[in-house]
C-alpha cells in the first residue's frame, strides 16, 4: 500500500469532522444498534436515540440509514427553520414512483413518469397527524419505511416537535409499514419530545452514551490494522484516556498521528507521534472551546492555579450524570499539585468557573451539600486533558 492508498483510507477510517457515513468504518456502539433493530422489527415501535454532543450520534444515524436490508430509508437532517410541514415535505419528497398515463388517440402509447410523494400533501393547506398516517397506509404492508429525524434538538417549534409525539403515537395505533426514529442532542427524552407517557409503550428510548473504554480501543485497532499501522500499547491508553468517551477524540488524535507516519514512512505509533497529534489537534479543535479555555485561566498573575483547578475537573471521576463534587476536584488538584488543599481553599475559584467571566465553564448543579458540577461542553473535559498534556 503507497502513501496515497494510505491516505485514501486514513480519511476514511479517522474522521474527526464528519460522521462516519460506511459500515466498513465504523466500530463500537453494537448495543445501542441492537436496540434501533429491534424497534424496527417490532410492529408498531419507533425509536428515539439521544445524548451529548459529540458521542457519535450522527454517525450511528448515518450506519442505519445505509445499512439496514428490506427496508426503505429516509433521512433528514432537521434545521431551525423546520416545521412539522416542512420536515414531511422534505422526507416524502425522497420517495418517488411511477405514475403510468394514457395517450390520447386510437394507437396513442401509455407514458410513465416519476412522481414524488410530496405532491400528495400540496392540497393540505393545514398538514395534520392523521393525513400522514393515511398516506403512508396507502403504500400498503409491502412496502417497509424509515424515517430519520437526524439533530431533532434544532427544532425550535414547540408544536413541530408535539405534533411528532402524536404522529409516533397515532402511527403505532395504525400503521405496521413505517417506523420513526429521532435522533437529537438531550439529556433525556423528554428535552428532546416533552413528556408524553402514551409514548412509553411504543417509543423505544435508546441512549447514547459516552464510549467504554474498549469501544475507544477497538476504534483505534480497527483502523490501524486496515491502516497496516502499529501502535505502542501506552500510547493507546494514553489516548483513551484523553478522549473521554468522545469518538470525535479519538478520531482527531488517530488521524494526525497517523498522517505524520504515513508522510514519514514509519508504522509505529510512539508517543513522539502522540506529541505531535496532540498539538495538531488542539490547533484543529472547535475555537469556541479554545476561547473558553482561554477565559477559564486567565489570571493576571503567573500562577497556574486556575489551570491545575480545571485540570484536576476534567480528572475527576464521574457519576452516572457525568457530575462530580468540590471532594473530586480537590483529591485531584493534590494529586497534580502535590499540595493538600482542602474543600474550603478551592470552593471559591470552583464557584467562579460557573460564572460568566470565566466563560461558565462549569455548570452548578444544586446546593449546599449535594451541589456537584459538569462541564457546560461535554467535550470541554478532552480539551483540557490535551491542553495540559501538549508540549
Amino acid at each position: 500500500m503507497d502513501k496515497l492508498q494510505k491516505k485514501a483510507i486514513l480519511n476514511q477510517v479517522f474522521s474527526p469532522i464528519q460522521p462516519i457515513q460506511e459500515k466498513d468504518f465504523f466500530f463500537g456502539r453494537m448495543s445501542q444498534l441492537t436496540k434501533i433493530i429491534d424497534a424496527i422489527n417490532e410492529k408498531g415501535q419507533h425509536a428515539i436515540l439521544y445524548g451529548e454532543r459529540g458521542v457519535g450520534k450522527t454517525s450511528l444515524a448515518n450506519i442505519m440509514y445505509k445499512s439496514f436490508t428490506n427496508i426503505y430509508p429516509i433521512k433528514i437532517t432537521c434545521d431551525r427553520r423546520h416545521t412539522y410541514r416542512s420536515l414531511w415535505e422534505d422526507a416524502l419528497d425522497k420517495i418517488q414512483y411511477s405514475q403510468t398515463i394514457n395517450g390520447i388517440g386510437f394507437n396513442a402509447q401509455c407514458k410513465s413518469k416519476m412522481i414524488s410523494m410530496k405532491s400528495l400533501i400540496s392540497s393540505y393547506s393545514d398538514l395534520k397527524t392523521n393525513q400522514i398516517v393515511n398516506l403512508l397506509n396507502d403504500l400498503g404492508s409491502d412496502y417497509k419505511l424509515m424515517f430519520i429525524f437526524d439533530e431533532f434538538d434544532n427544532i425550535a417549534d414547540q408544536n413541530t416537535r408535539h405534533f411528532f409525539a402524536d404522529l409516533i403515537k397515532s402511527l403505532s395505533d395504525n400503521n405496521t409499514n413505517t417506523t420513526i426514529i429521532l435522533v437529537g442532542i438531550a439529556e433525556s427524552v423528554e428535552a428532546l419530545i416533552g413528556s408524553h407517557l402514551s409514548l412509553e409503550r411504543c417509543l423505544k428510548q435508546v441512549k447514547m452514551p459516552r464510549m467504554r473504554k474498549d469501544e475507544c480501543e477497538e476504534i483505534v485497532n480497527n483502523g490501524l490494522k486496515l491502516l497496516d499501522l502499529k501502535m505502542d500499547k501506552l500510547v493507546l491508553d494514553k489516548i483513551v484516556e484523553f478522549s473521554s468517551g468522545f469518538p470525535h477524540y479519538i478520531h482527531l488524535l488517530c488521524k494526525y498521528g497517523c498522517l505524520e507516519l504515513i508522510e514519514n514512512d514509519k508504522n509505529n505509533f510512539t508517543e513522539t507521534y502522540l506529541t505531535i497529534a496532540i498539538n495538531k489537534g488542539i490547533d484543529n479543535t472547535s475555537e469556541q472551546l479554545r476561547i473558553s479555555f482561554r477565559e477559564a485561566i486567565s489570571s493576571s498573575s503567573s500562577s497556574n492555579k486556575w489551570k491545575f483547578i480545571l485540570y484536576a475537573c476534567a480528572n475527576c471521576e464521574l457519576d452516572e450524570f457525568n457530575s462530580f463534587t468540590i471532594t473530586n476536584i480537590v483529591k485531584e488538584y493534590n494529586k497534580i499539585t502535590k499540595n493538600n488543599v482542602k474543600n474550603s481553599d478551592l470552593h471559591y475559584c470552583i464557584n467562579e468557573l460557573a460564572k460568566a467571566n470565566r466563560a461558565e465553564i462549569l455548570t452548578k448543579l444544586g446546593k449546599g451539600r449535594s451541589t456537584r458540577y459538569t462541564f457546560k461542553n461535554p467535550m470541554m473535559r478532552a480539551f483540557v486533558k490535551l491542553k495540559m498534556n501538549a508540549k
